[in-house]
């Protein structure tokens, strides 16, 4: 029988349509079984996202708290005013966005010796000149207040991860002191 011929049954029927019914069902059930797949892969890509964002926030944290590491040192222990001023004076690259925040914005850490005990201190950017006359700027703060996939230091939350000079990793994170409402 020649291809594309269909051959016709006594009954009047035609073969090739009870075959395409059972192709039909094939394709169904197995578009289903990539559905139940991919809804099993959604967790574990969100996940993944999420462990990368953590990674790249401590990488430029740490990009921020060197760049102030090297501007105190070569200012004879003059600390800078703003973040604004080590991307200026080439100290960093750029600016870098908080990756796990919504606007990208970075809290400031402050160091505040004027008691005597060092205290940080965590002030929002645009509350930050009002510290600058009693403590010195030492690093940054995420500003989300979402839970981290991972613990960092002791703490669980975003805005908890302090990174500043002279922190030690495997140290617990001291007590940090919010300013301006957080």
């Amino acid at each position: 029988m020649p291809i594309g011929k269909r051959e016709a049954v006594k009954d009047g029927t035609n073969r090739s349509h009870g075959r395409a019914g059972y192709v039909m069902i094939v394709l169904m059930i197995a578009v289903a079984v990539l559905t139940v797949f991919m809804l099993m892969a959604v967790p574990l890509w969100q996940t993944e996202m999420q462990r990368e964002a953590e990674e790249e926030l401590i990488f430029c944290a740490r990009q921020y708290v060197n760049a102030i590491g090297f501007y105190v040192k070569s200012h004879n222990n003059l600390y800078p005013q703003s973040f604004e001023i080590l991307h200026l004076e080439k100290f960093l690259r750029l600016l870098y966005p908080d990756p796990v925040s919504v606007d990208g914005r970075w809290d400031m850490v402050f160091q505040d010796t004027s008691g005597g005990e060092a205290k940080y201190l965590v002030v929002p950017a645009h509350l930050a000149k009002a510290y600058f006359s009693r403590a010195v700027l030492v690093g940054v703060c995420s500003t989300s207040q979402e839970t981290a996939f991972r613990e960092y230091r002791g703490k669980k939350k975003y805005n908890e991860w302090a990174f500043y000079l002279g922190e030690k990793e495997n140290e617990k994170m001291p007590e940090l002191q919010y300013e301006g409402g957080q």
